[in-house]
């Protein structure tokens, strides 16, 4: 309350007497106020996350958006507005049908609130120099407007208008543009981002030509894994160019794969008689075995990954990892690839999306994975609760992160205080926490001490009293009754 004094102060709008520390009573009253209002801003805030896309759930927005940032380094959303200009839904737009005009020439005035305290917010109108964006699908044109931007601006056209009564008299089929946000991975020499692969574009240029060199190996081949030689003699002139043919059109493809070349020679009539000689000689060593270039596509493999900042292990590549690299690796990527990104976005939707909202009390927050072991954490809470180290409260919200859900809380005093003394009885006092809403709290508080410090005494007492009997009992003399008979005998002297 007393920066949004300060700040109402420095804007002049604060009423004249108000003092800029608040009292007790206007911290009590506001605080109340606070959390009423905080109740109600998340159930609109899950609401409108669980809806704000017509055909996908959110998740999916995001992950259609990582899509289209890593292939193409641009990703982009529409936002729609209802009827009171609050923002309504977000709408996949694919990056490759989006093209960036140039900025416009002149600056506008354009509304953002920016936080004056933790609750609190204030509006600025800052000028700038905003752009347009045209969606080219097919022959169709349609123009968008920069998020923020409270310009009428033409769908049609582009053309700015100053209201849409002026947009309709203009063209009565055309309508008021709506708004984009872009995501781009930054790049020096463009307003278009610029994907992390680039850098390693003629690795996978010739990852590429490998694999369709090793693809048409099956459609022409020609070398066959066996010939048949039959001579004796020489070849013919009219036989070269039937073997020619016949590589060309019976030992080509996968279809032919294990068909004999048959070689032949007419016979010389010289030597022993003509006689002709047949041999099977393998031509395996000749044809290719495996495929080509394996060790320059696992360079550029390795290349891309590098690009991307990615281990092996994330890339699919499983082998010759045991638990404790794997390990290493993963928290590598979540501590220096995926959280930085993850933070990134959640910093631009809280600056932009719920700062428009006007959402005050909740930050945009991205979850992330679990990479610890749960066995291993279930093991550690159960033994720290069991010690006492951890009150049962603890270990139940330590266990909602290890299964990824939240427990039913539980309202009782032996959850807040260590196990090991609600065993032994031991009351410690420990009250239930939840916040107390009745302003004579301060005095219901005395009452409560009051009455714990007569009962003390009253104990005290009682344990005195009992304290007090029992030295009388042993101090009283012990009477013990013997009959008259009996005690004459003990002073008369005769024998009985």
């Amino acid at each position: 309350m007393a920066l949004e004094r300060l700040s109402a102060r420095d804007a002049g709008t604060l009423p004249s007497g108000t003092a800029l520390r608040p009292s007790d009573e206007e911290v009590a009253a506001h605080e109340e106020e606070v959390r009423q209002q905080a109740r109600v801003e998340k159930a609109r805030l899950e609401s409108f996350f669980d809806f704000c896309c017509f055909d996908s759930s959110f998740v999916e927005l995001r992950r259609r958006t990582r899509h289209d940032l890593e292939v193409t380094g641009n990703a982009y959303w529409e936002v729609l507005r209802d009827g009171k200009g609050d923002i309504a839904r977000f709408v996949y737009v694919p990056s490759y049908t989006v093209r960036l005009l140039p900025l416009d020439k002149e600056a506008v005035e354009v509304r953002e609130r920016v936080r004056i305290s933790a609750v609190s917010f204030d509006t600025v109108t800052p000028r700038r120099r905003l752009r347009r964006y045209i969606q080219v699908q097919g022959s169709e044109r349609v123009y968008f407007k920069s998020f923020g931007d409270s310009r009428v601006i033409s769908r049609l056209t582009g053309r700015a208008f100053p209201d849409v009564a002026a947009l309709k008299a203009a063209d009565a089929s055309d309508g008021p543009a709506t708004e984009l946000i872009h995501f781009a991975i930054h790049s020096p020499r463009s307003p278009y981002g610029i994907p992390r692969w680039v850098g390693t574009l003629l690795s996978v240029l010739g990852s590429r030509q490998m694999e369709e060199v090793n693809y048409l190996y099956f459609n022409n081949k020609s070398v066959p894994p066996l010939a048949l030689l039959v001579s004796g003699g020489r070849l013919s002139d009219a036989s070269v160019p039937r073997i020619e043919r016949f590589i060309e059109e019976n030992l080509k493809g996968k279809a032919n794969f294990h068909k004999i070349l048959i070689l032949e020679a007419d016979g010389s009539g010289t030597g022993d008689g003509g006689r002709a000689k047949i041999e099977l000689r393998p031509l395996t060593d000749a044809q290719q075995q495996d495929a080509l270039f394996q060790q320059y596509d696992q360079r550029n493999i390795d290349k891309v990954g590098s690009a991307f900042r990615l281990p092996p292990l994330l890339r699919g590549d499983g082998r010759d990892f045991n638990r404790s690299v794997a390990e290493a690796q993963l928290r590598f990527a979540e501590d220096q690839v995926f959280q930085p990104e993850r933070d990134e976005f959640d910093f631009l939707l809280n600056r932009k999306v719920l700062a428009d909202m006007g959402v005050r009390f909740w930050r945009f927050r991205s979850q992330t994975t679990a990479t610890r072991d749960p066995e291993r954490m279930t093991e550690m809470v159960e033994r720290l609760v069991r010690v006492g180290v951890l009150t049962p409260e603890e270990g139940r919200h330590l266990a909602g992160d290890i299964f990824h859900r939240e427990f039913r809380k539980i309202g009782d005093d032996w959850v807040k205080r260590p196990i090991t003394l609600t065993l032994a009885g031991i009351q410690t006092g420990v009250e239930d926490l939840k916040p107390r809403t009745d302003k004579g709290s301060l005095l219901g508080e005395a009452k409560r001490l009051l009455g714990l410090r007569e009962e003390l005494r009253a104990e005290e007492e009682r344990l005195a009293q009992g304290r007090l009997a029992l030295a009388r009992r042993y101090m009283d003399t012990e009477h013990v009754p013997v009959p008259r008979e009996e005690f004459d005998t003990w002073f008369s002297g005769k024998p009985t």
